[in-house]
């Protein structure tokens, strides 16, 4: 049996911020705010700071230069460890469009970082393309991206080992409708995005079971008074929104009115991150695209297209609180059990509660972040705790 109690802390539970000790063993959480102090623990001490649920991220291509459409499993393994210095707990690689072997050979390395390192950090791999509209491609190659197809997804999930849990699908393209059922009674949850559909061809995917979208208003087409478009599906309807929280895709009123449009409950901050996270500025790579970082503002080479972003999970908190003064239990609300429940691992993670993972971070009094756990495994410490 594996113990360990962090004493004396404010602990944010479904109820608000409890204050007692938790207490962890094997790897999942026995006790909240208890007041009992257990023989044969490890201890650490709290003094007074927040522990908060682990910082869930569905949506990233990288850090650290490490682009996950070049990555070796190895190299997975080092964005882990900086995201988990971030707060991070659970998060998804995204592959991006780019050649089929190239993808096949991404997701493969994913799967053995996850099944073979033991990375336990990865929750699955978020597929965006190659089913995605030319009109609103982004950072996407054109050349590469394909029709909506089953068989070419059932490639992609061998290759990663049944781990691909959420695909981004443009659901204007023939045979869309169709795919996203099919994933969706599987249990892979599709995300709409790179798209410029309809009002009616939206809600059409979302009755086939389509449950997000992916980088809200970035990369879809936008709502006019006389064409709805995408947008106001996706705000009318009860699906699951991200939101790249980085100050550059979105203008902080406009995140303000997303969560007051959609509610607290259905919108997921992600990062879109790509190599250059946690880098200077200087010139990265976004799959097959030369990217140019200034300011932390990451934009292709070639067309000056934003693509990506340098944002953490961290600093998406940070940006959420300073851009809508919500209550710090809604911040971190946000950032860890809208994309557990999206996902359907709320029965594990996403909050902290008697008999889920210990996903945890403990955070002191200037907001900074001074331990993580992850399934009970400290998998960040600060220097100075």
């Amino acid at each position: 049996m594996n113990r360990t109690i962090i004493k004396d802390t404010s602990i944010l539970t479904p109820q608000g911020f409890q204050r007692g000790n938790l207490i962890i063993e094997d790897g999942k959480i026995l006790e909240v705010a208890s007041p009992r102090m257990p023989e044969n623990s490890q201890i650490i001490q709290g003094k007074g700071r927040k522990i908060v649920p682990g910082f869930i991220d569905i949506h990233t291509h990288g850090a650290v230069q490490v682009d996950f459409n070049h990555a070796e499993a190895e190299d997975v393994l080092r964005v882990a460890e900086y995201f988990a210095s971030q707060g991070v707990t659970s998060f998804y690689p995204a592959i991006m469009t780019d050649e089929i072997p190239v993808m096949c050979q991404r997701l493969a390395a994913v799967a053995r970082a996850k099944n073979e390192l033991g990375c336990n950090a990865i929750a699955g791999i978020h597929l965006e393309g190659p089913f995605l509209a030319s009109a609103y491609k982004g950072a996407m190659p054109e050349h590469l991206l394909q029709k909506p197809g089953y068989e070419l997804f059932c490639q992609f999930q061998e290759a990663a080992q049944g781990l691909i849990k959420v695909v981004t699908i443009a659901p204007e393209l023939e045979g869309a409708v169709g795919l996203i059922q099919r994933l969706s009674q599987e249990g892979v949850r599709v995300s709409l995005g790179h798209s410029g559909a309809s009002y009616e061809q939206t809600m059409e995917a979302i009755q086939a079971g389509a449950a997000s979208t992916t980088h809200t208003m970035n990369g879809m087409k936008l709502l006019h008074m006389h064409d709805p478009a995408i947008l106001t599906a996706a705000l009318e309807s009860d699906i699951y929104c991200e939101m790249i929280c980085d100050g550059f895709h979105l203008h902080p009123p406009i995140i303000r009115l997303l969560l007051k449009t959609k509610g607290l409950n259905r919108m997921i901050p992600i990062t879109d991150s790509i190599m250059a996270a946690g880098c200077p500025d200087g010139e990265y790579v976004l799959g097959v695209n030369p990217v140019v970082v200034q300011g932390g503002d990451a934009k292709l080479k070639t067309t000056g297209v934003r693509a990506g972003s340098t944002l953490t999970m961290k600093k998406a908190v940070d940006n959420i609180r300073q851009f809508t003064r919500l209550p710090e239990e809604d911040v971190y609300r946000l950032v860890s059990q809208n994309a557990a429940q999206l996902m359907g691992i709320f029965d594990k993670t996403g909050s902290i509660e008697t008999g889920k993972q210990a996903d945890l971070v403990l955070i002191n009094q200037d907001n900074r972040i001074d331990l993580v756990l992850t399934q009970g495994q400290i998998t960040y410490y600060a220097d100075k705790i």
